[in-house]
């Protein structure tokens, strides 16, 4: 038998993927004092209706906020390192221009409870968009076996083979996972309950909706 090491290369350049990783300790002890701040806050600007999210609490991050506490640099360098895989993805890694600047255009808080839940969409006027988790309640489990509830659920229309690909996918929130996506991408997110009488019953997250001021990705 030939010991030699197999070269395995995943070619995917038919569709955007969903990035999926951690936000840094110090980032998300951050992220979380910035949100607590605004959500405590009376005259934080509601986002909510620019949003489909059937949720009450869904509040604007003002980008001074983030240019303070230097959170706007590590979200500008994530959007670069997503977009630099796409490109590298969609050219089979035989080119790696960055003649593009990002920018984030909007920021908000989604303060989630039991019941509330975001309809299946995608985002406008963007080019990229992203969700992180700063706080996860005990969820109750589905009444019914393999169920998603609280969950965030990816779907698209490009799984032809359904043998080796599903064209829809769900992840259970966990504190500090970040998610960067095409903003076309389409999600939805579950609605959960949780115990009656229980104390923290809160899923936090927050979003961005980010743009390319030169994108020579396209060329």
């Amino acid at each position: 038998m030939n010991n030699e090491t197999m070269k395995l290369q995943l070619i995917q350049p038919w569709s955007v993927p969903v990035l999926k990783t951690n936000l840094p300790t110090n980032v998300l002890q951050e992220m979380i004092e910035i949100t607590d701040s605004i959500i405590e806050d009376k005259d934080s600007t509601s986002f909510g209706g620019s949003l489909v999210g059937q949720i009450d609490t869904e509040l604007v991050i003002e980008e001074h906020l983030l240019k303070m506490t230097g959170m706007k640099n590590f979200f500008l360098e994530s959007i670069r390192q997503f977009v630099t895989i796409c490109h590298c993805q969609r050219t089979g890694g035989h080119s790696h221009k960055e003649d593009w600047v990002s920018d984030i255009i909007q920021m908000w808080v989604v303060s989630q409870e039991p019941n509330e839940y975001n309809p299946l969409h995608t985002h406008g006027n963007c080019d990229i968009s992203a969700v992180m988790y700063l706080k996860v309640p005990k969820i109750l489990l589905s009444r019914k076996k393999d169920g998603s509830d609280g969950h965030i659920h990816f779907t698209g229309n490009v799984a032809r083979d359904t043998a080796l690909s599903s064209p829809g996918i769900t992840f259970p929130p966990e504190v500090g996972d970040f998610y960067i996506f095409g903003a076309h991408q389409e999600h939805s997110v579950y609605p959960y309950r949780c115990e009656e009488g229980q104390k923290d019953v809160e899923r936090r997250s927050v979003s961005f909706n980010a743009i390319l001021r030169d994108n020579d990705i396209n060329e």
